[in-house]
């Protein structure tokens, strides 16, 4: 099984096996791997996501962009690989599954800080990589 990497903390990097992944379609399918990821602890309603990331379409428009989105998304994090599915998606809701094999900067440096010993806090400083999602942007 690859083990999927998502950096938020500074530019967006996301890796497969170490590897760096950069076939995504739009922005908008990094910004839906970004919103799953820093908000991995709960499913998110597919109208929800629909409307944050396509808010000036027709609701069916926005529906129909969310599920190209996250075909490309599968795709290139290759969710369809052996083992457990990266994305859980039903017909209602998104989530990144964190029992998968993803590891995310943000959730471990909030869980280095919250362990609060010399060795942990060490690791959370040097898990900042600068601001978050430096240099990433959405033109609408």
């Amino acid at each position: 099984m690859t083990h999927l990497t998502i950096q938020l903390m500074g530019p967006l990097q996301v890796e497969l096996d170490g590897e760096p992944v950069t076939g995504f379609a739009t922005d908008k399918v990094r910004a839906l791997l970004a919103y799953l990821a820093i908000e991995n602890d709960r499913p998110h309603r597919r109208e929800s996501l629909a409307g944050l990331l396509w808010g000036g379409h027709s609701e069916s428009a926005a529906r129909a962009n969310l599920r190209r989105a996250l075909a490309d998304l599968r795709q290139v994090i290759r969710d369809h690989d052996p083992g457990p599915p990266r994305i859980l998606a039903n017909r209602k809701t998104i989530q990144l599954n964190g029992s998968g094999d993803v590891w995310v900067d943000t959730s471990e440096f909030a869980r280095r800080i919250a362990a609060d010993t010399a060795d942990d806090l060490e690791y959370a400083v040097a898990l900042y990589r600068g601001r978050f999602m430096e240099g990433f942007s959405l033109g609408d």
